[in-house]
């Protein structure tokens, strides 16, 4: 990402300038280049930074609105005041708004107490250094909208922002380094929307924040790294939508939310990892929705998360959802063109629900369906139909066709038949009418094609089913003479001596198997029970074989 820095021509002017707070002797005119081309010009009010220190002294409020300030330092401010530098100097009602800082090597405000607000909007900072570390913030909003922050180091190390609101909104920051590692964000509301980091690298590690929501919507970061680490969020909203990432790493590592929301729906990433390992957000959701996570991996292993939802988005990237527990995994209407890992190494992946409706799936799920429980991960979806967790178990089952895991192909390939079979049931008595004839048909179905044979997966089952309707058969005709209703009969004579038990499940097998040795004959009711049995031994054997195959072919 390219970085346009601007420069400055600084013109000093004999002629005065006033506000409503100064009487300036000379005026300063500031010229802003960006690639030699002029962008803006401004004019400020000349003022000798001893005169701010004076005011400081005096216990005033401080007004530097529309000045030009050079080298502010609190070190000298301390020396102004005869201070050992070990103590807080408090700055009344601070205000700078359109104004230009410059420095020869930086402005320093580090240890200061700004009492009832801080006011720097629309102001400009030069190139050099910048210093806050330290500083506290309270009674009053803090206001740091619109400025342009040098290409030195940004440090806001250890600032105690205080239960104010703090707003950077549309700033932009040309700095090597934005740190916040350490500050104290409490309850009220922080936005940093609408920020241009340009390559800045920007640091949050270590910050805290309290109840009030924090704002990074639409903004822009660089091909620097964006550190969160072990950041203790609150219990606010934390909202990245439409923001853009460069390619720098971007890492949220064993950071915590108490509870609420991050929102990282529509924003866009680019070619380095996106790290959530460790984190600790159990009471809160993770949004990741219409998303482009670029080319780098997405990493959330040994996190604890309430939900992740990736609905709609687009992942080219590897996917490491190996986490420590979550409830609600959503990657519904998603595209999947890498891996996206669930299964566990060791210790089970605790995952309660697992949506995957409408997803494209052109890549890979490594997933294990007993360790990851996946029956139970779609069947316990609350708001889905049963034609969608019919179609998820489908996704699945083609998943496990191409990793090889043909065991667990059987199992989706089994429930993605069970959940069709019940919307069929369920569609026809909803809409009654001719849908209510096939009913017989869904029976059939339910008892030959599943508990049969389980939808030829299971030649085992399929094998003790015909022995069960074999002997089911056989004692059929044992029974039919008490009844009048048919017999068999030897048709050679024969003197093998069998007894009518006997006799009855030879008959039965030879007619099963479709063997017809013809030396035993039906008559009555029996001759049509030997025709469906000949029938069912004949589809029943042919189940068997296909079945049987498949599972030696694989």
């Amino acid at each position: 990402m390219e970085t346009r820095f601007a420069t400055y021509n600084i013109e000093f002017i004999e002629t005065s300038f006033s506000n409503e707070h100064w009487n300036f002797s000379k005026t300063v005119i500031v010229r802003a280049y960006v690639e030699n081309k002029i962008i803006a010009k401004n004019t400020y009010g000349y003022l000798e930074v001893e005169a701010v220190y004076q005011k400081i002294k005096k216990g005033e409020s401080i007004n530097l609105d529309s000045c030009y300030v050079k080298n502010f330092s609190s070190i000298e401010l301390n020396k102004a005041l005869n201070s050992d530098g070990n103590s807080f100097i408090e700055l009344e009602n601070f205000s700078a708004q359109n104004s230009f800082f410059d420095c020869t090597l930086g402005s320093d405000f580090s240890k200061l107490k700004f009492k009832g607000g801080v006011n720097f909007s629309n102001s400009i900072f030069s190139h050099g250094n910048l210093s806050f570390v330290k500083s506290v913030f309270y009674d009053g909003p803090i206001n740091f909208k619109n400025v342009e922050f040098g290409n030195g180091e940004i440090n806001f190390q250890y600032a105690d922002f205080g239960n104010n609101n703090v707003s950077f909104y549309k700033s932009i920051f040309y700095g090597g380094l934005v740190s916040f590692v350490n500050a104290t964000f409490k309850n009220g509301d922080v936005n940093f929307s609408s920020i241009n980091f340009n390559n800045s690298k920007v640091k949050f590690h270590f910050a805290k924040f309290g109840e009030g929501d924090i704002n990074f919507q639409k903004t822009k970061f660089g091909d620097q790294t964006f550190d969160c680490r072990r950041v203790e969020f609150g219990s606010g909203k934390l909202d990245f939508r439409r923001a853009t990432f460069g390619d720098g790493f971007v890492t949220f590592d064993e950071s915590e939310l108490k509870s609420g929301k991050i929102n990282f729906k529509l924003a866009r990433f680019g070619s380095n990892d996106i790290s959530f390992k460790q984190v600790d957000f159990s009471n809160s959701e993770l949004i990741f929705e219409n998303v482009s996570f670029g080319t780098g991996h997405a990493l959330f292993n040994v996190s604890k998360i309430k939900k992740i939802s990736f609905k709609g988005s687009r992942i080219d990237v590897y996917l490491d959802l190996r986490v420590d527990t979550c409830d609600t995994i959503d990657l519904s209407d998603t595209i999947l063109r890498d891996i996206i890992d669930i299964q566990p190494v060791k210790e089970k992946v605790a995952i309660k629900v697992f949506y995957l409706q409408g997803m494209r799936n052109l890549g890979k799920f490594i997933i294990d369906w007993r360790k990851n429980n996946v029956k139970d991960l779609i069947k316990s979806q609350p708001d889905t139909t049963l034609r969608e967790k019919a179609e998820q178990f489908n996704i699945l089952k083609e998943n496990f066709h191409l990793n090889g895991q043909y065991e667990d192909e059987d199992e989706s390939y089994i429930q993605f038949k069970r959940f069709e079979q019940r919307a069929d049931v369920k569609d026809a008595m909803e809409l009654g009418g001719k849908k209510l004839v096939l009913l017989p048909y869904y029976v059939f179905r339910w008892i030959v094609f599943d508990k049969m044979g389980l939808y030829a997966t299971n030649p085992l089952r399929v094998l003790f089913s015909m022995i069960l309707i074999y002997i089911m058969f056989s004692l059929t005709y044992m029974v039919l003479p008490y009844f009048n209703l048919g017999t068999i009969i030897n048709s050679v004579g024969a003197t093998d001596g069998l007894n009518y038990l006997q006799t009855s499940f030879y008959h039965s097998a030879i007619t099963f198997l479709t063997i017809g040795y013809g030396d035993y004959y039906p008559t009555g009711f029996s001759r049509a029970l030997s025709v469906v049995e000949g029938w069912m031994g004949l589809f029943l054997m042919s189940y068997f074989t296909v079945a049987f195959v498949r599972k030696i072919l694989r």
